[in-house]
């Protein structure tokens, strides 16, 4: 009995060595399963090696089969190392929890060809770019999208391609929070305007007061702080609200401006499901200038580096919109656009137009607004028609013209894809 007792446990090992080795086997390249409803092969699918792990993908004609749980799917051993998804047009059904189990797949196109998923075809993590006119019986908790190339009027419903990308057609909510520096020509709705103009889906709204500090907007008893508490507690959609602090606080009482950005965060954190908090980095001007900061260069030098360093101080800040840096590049290179309204201190038309390029090209990602035609006549007809009562300036005239637009996208570009919010990386902030 002792020596049989021994025996066993080495039959035993050798029993799952081998089947160890042959599901090893049964998972490589190119191994096939048919996975059709009628066991004839008109459906299958078929492993593909890639970086990373593999690539299934399901082709054929006709139904897949259906399975009880997902212990019965050919492919369960191997299924965190599938990565990759692909349905080939032909496929008319998914049958029970066919791809429940791949959850390290995060989405994939769906043919028009797929009229009906079955319970549980996919997890609810899934993402499905239907290329279908009509709706899919969907029976699993994936999440489908209908394919639309033009800016829908319904958010989160359909998709489009983005720079050669499945992306779903989403409204990207915004609150501007500031002063004067944020409200001279209708920055925030200059914002949506340009955003509007190539093709994203954007809403934006401001609490904006004249010298006002981000301290009274932190305050839930002072008017504008129970404005901007009443909006956080009325949705909590926001995708990005940018904090503007009073011209000079940054660096005159950076612990003033510090405690009022960690504030204003806390709320946001507490009310909205998944906001990216900015700081809307503001420019130096010739009346604020003093001892060694004696130049618009050097002023708004030490005001962004009080942005940076409040960024990376003040937990829950995603970044920095880094519009002073711009401003001084556009008074320093192109002096045939004042930056500066008539008073040397507020942004002109020019700067305001700029400021919003800087905000677009920050908070959207894969922007490309250099073929905007959002310039010209353009600019007062919108801000008219979107916001009759901003606060004045908000009057363009004839408008920036074309080439005039296209000097402050670059400008805008180049500042966006130099800056960082690393304080020990000096060379992308010179």
């Amino acid at each position: 009995m002792k020596q049989i007792s021994k025996i066993f446990p080495l039959l035993a090992c050798s029993v799952m060595l081998f089947a160890c080795a042959s599901r090893e086997q049964t998972y490589k390249d190119g191994t096939l399963y048919d996975i059709s409803s009628r066991g004839d092969g008109s459906v299958k699918a078929t492993l593909h090696k890639i970086k990373g792990g593999f690539n299934l993908t399901v082709s054929g004609k006709g139904r897949t089969k259906s399975f009880e749980n997902d212990k019965e799917v050919p492919w369960n051993y191997i299924s965190k190392r599938i990565i990759q998804l692909t349905i080939k047009d032909g496929v008319q059904t998914i049958g029970n929890r066919m791809f429940n189990s791949l959850t390290s797949v995060q989405g994939t196109l769906l043919p028009s060809s797929v009229t009906a998923i079955g319970n549980d075809g996919f997890n609810e993590n899934f993402e499905l770019y239907s290329l279908s006119a009509t709706s899919v019986e969907n029976h699993s908790d994936a999440t489908i999208y209908i394919y639309q190339e033009t800016m829908p009027s319904e958010s989160d419903v359909y998709w489009r391609y983005k720079n050669g990308v499945p992306t779903v057609w989403s409204t990207n909510k915004m609150l501007f929070i500031g002063n004067s520096f944020t409200y001279y020509y209708d920055i925030p709705k200059l914002v949506e305007g340009l955003a509007k103009s190539v093709h994203e889906m954007v809403d934006v709204s401001y609490v904006v007061k004249g010298s006002s500090y981000l301290a009274d907007h932190a305050n839930h008893t002072s008017e504008t702080g129970m404005q901007v508490y009443n909006k956080l507690l009325a949705s909590d959609d926001y995708d990005n609200i940018i904090l503007q602090e009073q011209s000079t606080t940054s660096y005159g009482n950076y612990d003033k401006f510090k405690n009022a950005v960690a504030s204003l965060t806390s709320d946001i954190k507490k009310t909205q499901k998944r906001c990216n908090v900015k700081l809307y980095s503001t420019w130096g001007y010739e009346s604020a200038l003093f001892d060694e900061y004696d130049s618009i260069p050097k002023l708004e030098k030490l005001i962004t580096d009080s942005y940076i360093k409040c960024a990376t101080e003040v937990n829950d800040v995603s970044g920095v919109n880094f519009v002073g840096p711009a401003f001084t590049k556009l008074y320093t290179e192109h002096k045939e656009m004042a930056t500066y309204y008539s008073d040397n201190r507020h942004p002109s038309m020019y700067g305001s137009y700029l400021s919003a390029c800087v905000h677009a090209l920050s908070m959207f990602k894969d922007i490309n607004i250099d073929n905007t035609d959002f310039y010209g006549a353009k600019l007062n007809q919108y801000i008219q028609e979107n916001d009759p009562t901003a606060q004045n300036p908000k009057d363009f005239g004839s408008g920036i013209t074309q080439s005039e637009a296209k000097v402050l996208i670059e400008i805008a570009k180049d500042v966006v894809s130099s800056y960082t919010t690393e304080t020990d990386d000096e060379g992308e902030q010179e």
